[in-house]
């Protein structure tokens, strides 16, 4: 794990106010043009993680390669559906042509898997930085 000192000032920002308040203040562009707000963030292992729902209702998925000033994701879905597990924790799914991407909100930090073509190529567990 990296230590505080070692993480990005941006990374632990947008981690604390999320990433579309960041963005609205360094770019001057009104919060509410970028997503009524994040429902979920993850900075795991190598990536920053944001899943927001926009004011259309509509669910974002943006991912953030690390080191990162935030600015424009590495990939962006538009379009994810939200469900509970018979556990009770909180999936979104992103699907992107034969990759689908799983935000899992859960009782710990949560996680986020990847699949192409439905097999599991990649599991995240947020707070692993």
């Amino acid at each position: 794990m990296k230590s505080w000192n070692q993480t990005s000032p941006w990374a632990i920002l947008a981690t604390t106010i999320g990433t579309a308040s960041v963005l609205a203040t360094t770019l001057g562009i009104p919060t509410s043009a970028l997503a009524a707000g994040t429902i979920f963030s993850c900075s795991a292992e190598g990536v920053f993680i944001e899943v927001s729902r926009l004011n259309n209702g509509t669910l974002r998925y943006e991912a953030y390669n690390i080191p990162t000033d935030l600015k424009r994701p590495n990939l962006r879905i538009n379009g994810g559906t939200v469900r509970r597990d018979k556990n009770g924790d909180t999936l979104y799914s992103f699907k992107n042509n034969n990759y689908l991407y799983v935000a899992i909100k859960d009782s710990g930090y949560g996680r986020v898997l990847v699949y192409k073509n439905n097999r599991l190529i990649a599991t995240k567990y947020c707070g692993d930085v």
